[in-house]
């Protein structure tokens, strides 16, 4: 149904650029102008892009003007850009809006759920001093397997018979560390 639409709205917008005669563009800016008005008005506008790449863990979005990704641990400034702060405000309610939820200022901050299960966190004025911000973070397709972790480096195989014995003898154990390094997994 989804693929439908998107693929209406792309046959419509294909044919008033077609229409216009004073848009002179060439096959890849004609392409590119289509998709992101698509992602403007099915999706969530400058993020679509970065929510279909798979090796983006993190989408951090601090100002219109600047939105991050992490990617293998590392974080990288993106060129992508929302219009300004209001551009923020209405993705994110295009966000939560399918859960009943709402954000403003007397409600200026929310947690959500993608439905791919990536977290989302927004936060506004007047909590966010600074102008809407906006984080997803998203998680593996697959979790790691013990084996996947050894031959990662991340674990030992003598820690991974510790920790199964651990939980076998149903004892009390700590996960800890910092933001994305694997706790959950």
């Amino acid at each position: 149904k989804e693929r439908q639409l998107r693929t209406n709205v792309e046959s419509t917008v294909n044919a008033l650029i077609a229409k216009e005669k004073e848009l002179p563009l060439v096959r890849e800016e004609r392409e590119q102008l289509v998709k992101e008005l698509v992602d403007e008005a099915l999706g969530l506008g400058p993020l679509e892009e970065l929510l279909r790449d798979p090796t983006i863990t993190e989408i951090m979005v601090n100002r219109f003007d600047q939105v991050y990704i992490e990617r293998k641990g590392k974080i990288l400034l993106t060129d992508k850009r929302f219009i300004d702060n209001n551009h923020i405000i209405q993705v994110i309610r295009r966000i939560i809006a399918p859960l009943g939820r709402r954000i403003d200022e007397s409600v200026p901050m929310v947690d959500a759920r993608l439905r791919d299960g990536s977290r989302v966190n927004a936060i506004i004025p007047p909590l966010a001093v600074q102008g809407p911000t906006l984080t997803i973070r998203r998680f593996p397709e697959k979790a790691y397997s013990a084996d996947d972790l050894i031959r990662i480096g991340s674990i030992s195989p003598e820690m991974v018979e510790f920790l199964k014995v651990c939980v076998l003898m149903k004892k009390n154990v700590i996960i800890s560390g910092g933001t994305g390094t694997g706790k959950t997994t």
